[in-house]
């Protein structure tokens, strides 16, 4: 009988499968980046996911949100991913925690994650985020997303700057957020959610160039990109 992962293993054998195995991934927000990213590491071979989000399944989320279908509509997102994903593969270990992720509870929630994955769209909570991964030193990986463009970077990895030290200035970003935030298309959202998902197979297999203090800006329309030493 063939293996789930019989073709990964050609590619990178099963030592480094047994890692990806191994590692528990948290995936803070289950919109659109957060439901690619837990789709792309399910099929890469990771085995324990912790899912974090508070919100229901709205109908304008179905476009972009590929776990969810109109069927969905009012649940539970973090429930409902869940059952998508065990759908793929039956043997997953995925935790659900239906709660926003501050200061006081991130620790709590995270501290037994190998990488944390910021899928988040909004400042306040990624400041909580880096905070936390501050505390319990594990490795953060941004993504952020809007119109055609995507940034994708990696902190508090190996010693690097945790994020809201790279960003200290919250509220310059919060009017950013507040006064520029523009619509985003599935695509986008899909691009950024494998660069992110590459920087987590980067970091559980040890390979080089990981974006660690920089940032990889996509513009899928242009299909230009280039990277910011954030040092």
């Amino acid at each position: 009988m063939t293996s789930f992962f019989e073709v990964h293993e050609k590619c990178i054998g099963k030592e480094k499968m047994h890692q990806l195995k191994n590692s528990r991934i948290a995936i803070i927000g289950l919109g659109g980046l957060g439901c690619s990213v837990a789709t792309g590491l399910t099929r890469l071979g990771i085995n324990k996911l912790i899912l974090v989000d508070n919100d229901n399944i709205e109908q304008s989320n179905i476009a972009r949100q590929i776990l969810f279908t109109k069927s969905n509509i009012g649940a539970s997102k973090v429930k409902t991913a869940k059952d998508a994903l065990t759908a793929i593969f039956d043997n997953l270990d995925i935790t659900c925690i239906q709660d926003y992720i501050t200061v006081k509870n991130g620790v709590n929630f995270l501290e037994k994650t190998d990488i944390i994955v910021d899928c988040t769209d909004n400042y306040m909570a990624r400041y909580a985020i880096s905070k936390t991964c501050k505390s319990i030193n594990k490795p953060m990986i941004f993504g952020g997303v809007q119109g055609y463009e995507g940034q994708v970077g990696v902190f508090n990895y190996k010693n690097s700057k945790p994020f809201h030290h790279i960003f200290p200035n919250m509220n310059s970003l919060l009017k950013v957020e507040n006064c520029e935030a523009s619509g985003v298309l599935p695509f986008v959202v899909q691009t950024v959610a494998n660069f992110q998902v590459i920087e987590c197979y980067k970091i559980i297999c040890n390979k080089n160039n990981v974006l660690n203090n920089k940032l990889l800006c996509i513009n899928t329309i242009s299909n230009k990109s280039r990277i910011l030493n954030l040092e």
